[in-house]
């Protein structure tokens, strides 16, 4: 009875010592960080200055890849298809992987289960913006037209599942108005064929089109928070509006990986995420990108924000009904 006893206080201790020493190893080459846009957007920024400090912090190598297309479903499926050992990861800021269950009713490539959350970096606000020439000075001038106009609106989006389409799919059905959607795989292509005149409107990222309103480039009608922010603090927010009291949607930055990321891995990329945000340099990138850092930065509070801002999508397109 001793002897087996022995046996399993033996097996029990090499299983301790095994794993601390897997977590203690990672990362033993260069980690590789998907981004689901093209290079120049805020998405790609954020996730370049996630990759400087986890280089810093974790002694290795981070690598972003750029892989824009299919409203960020390309970049979705390589991460849930790359190996759980914590060398490939994404930064993601949307609902793409819900998408493509509501479109197709399956995960895919036959996955069961979701990408592995690790930590939430910060929430930023969104801006309804127009082209000047249109004349719009209000959420209500572009309502009146579109439903002037049913189906000639051209709306920018980058795609299906990213936050700028969601929020402007969910403007829609609050507004009761039809638009034509024209996808884009970045946000400074939105805004070239806004100024170019080659589309009407777009819901994008407020630093990305912060410079061009500040300028007479594009005109600002909206946030999509529920409260002002202090960055705009003259811009009404879609809430003000009798059709959009319950609006509060926002693009999220988040870290996540692969399904079955061992919880190990997880931990040690997520401290490390938690400490730079204690750092006073990372913290005033975050402020030049107007993202309100995350109270807590873990995996639990991004899954929470997520599931509330899914249930918001579900909610306005009627399907919680």
């Amino acid at each position: 009875m001793i002897s087996h006893l022995r046996r399993i206080a033996a097996f029990l201790a090499f299983f301790v010592a095994t794993g601390t020493a897997w977590s203690q190893a990672y990362p033993a080459k260069a980690i590789t960080i998907i981004v689901p846009y093209g290079a120049g957007g805020g998405t790609d920024t954020m996730a370049r200055y996630i990759a400087e400090g986890l280089s810093s912090r974790l002694k290795q190598s981070v690598i972003i890849e750029n892989i824009p297309g299919a409203g960020g479903t390309i970049a979705v499926n390589k991460a849930m298809n790359s190996p759980a050992d914590g060398y490939v990861l994404a930064v993601s800021n949307g609902l793409e992987f819900e998408m493509q269950q509501m479109a197709s009713g399956t995960m895919p490539s036959g996955k069961s289960s979701t990408l592995t959350p690790i930590a939430l970096i910060g929430t930023q606000s969104m801006v309804l913006v127009a082209r000047p020439d249109l004349g719009f000075k209000s959420v209500g001038d572009l309502i009146a037209y579109s439903k002037a106009n049913p189906g000639k609106l051209a709306l920018a989006t980058s795609g299906p599942g990213t936050s700028l389409f969601l929020a402007g799919l969910m403007f829609e059905k609050s507004a009761g108005i039809e638009t034509l959607r024209v996808p884009y795989k970045s946000a400074p292509q939105i805004i070239n064929d806004l100024i170019g005149k080659n589309v009407d409107v777009a819901v994008l990222a407020l630093p990305s089109a912060l410079t061009y309103i500040q300028n007479g480039q594009l005109i600002a009608l909206a946030t999509t928070d529920a409260q002002r922010t202090s960055i705009t603090p003259d811009l009404p927010s879609l809430s003000e509006y009798p059709d959009f009291q319950k609006f509060d949607t926002k693009v999220w930055y988040a870290l996540q990986g692969p399904p079955g990321l061992p919880s190990s891995i997880a931990e040690v990329v997520g401290n490390a995420v938690r400490d730079m945000q204690k750092d006073p340099q990372f913290m005033a990138r975050m402020e030049s990108l107007a993202v309100v850092p995350a109270k807590y930065g873990t995996a639990d509070e991004f899954v929470q924000l997520k599931s509330a801002q899914y249930a918001a999508f579900r909610n306005a397109l009627g399907l919680n009904k």
